[in-house]
C-alpha cells in the first residue's frame, strides 16, 4: 500500500500541482524502504507497548487480589477474636450472677 501511494503521488504530483517539488525516481526503492523499516519499527514498538501495559494491568489487579485476601484474613482473625471475647464476657458474667 506504501508503495503505491508514493508511486501516485510521484507520478500525479506534476500532473496536479505544476510547480511541486517531487523526489526523483532513482529514490524511490531507497524511500519505500525507509517507510517499510519506519512502519516495521512503529508496529514492533506497538505490540511491545501493549505487552507491557498488559503486565502492568494483570500487576494490578493480582496486587489488589492479595490485599482484598490479606483484608478477608485480617477480617475473619478479628471476627474469631470478638468471639472468643464475647464468650470470655459472657462466662465472666455468669460467673458474676452466680455468685451474687
Amino acid at each position: 500500500m506504501v508503495a503505491i501511494l508514493m508511486a501516485l503521488y510521484n507520478f500525479l504530483g506534476p500532473m496536479v500541482f505544476k510547480n511541486g517539488n517531487y523526489f526523483p525516481w532513482w529514490t524511490y526503492p531507497y524511500s519505500l524502504v525507509g517507510a517499510l523499516f519506519l512502519i516495521g519499527g512503529w508496529n514492533f514498538l506497538s505490540h511491545r507497548m501493549n505487552i507491557m501495559h498488559n503486565q502492568i494491568v494483570a500487576e494490578d489487579k493480582a496486587k489488589k487480589e492479595r490485599e482484598e485476601q490479606i483484608r478477608q484474613a485480617g477480617a475473619a482473625k478479628e471476627q474469631a477474636e470478638a468471639e472468643k471475647r464475647r464468650q470470655r464476657n459472657a462466662n465472666r458474667n455468669k460467673g458474676q450472677q452466680q455468685s451474687r
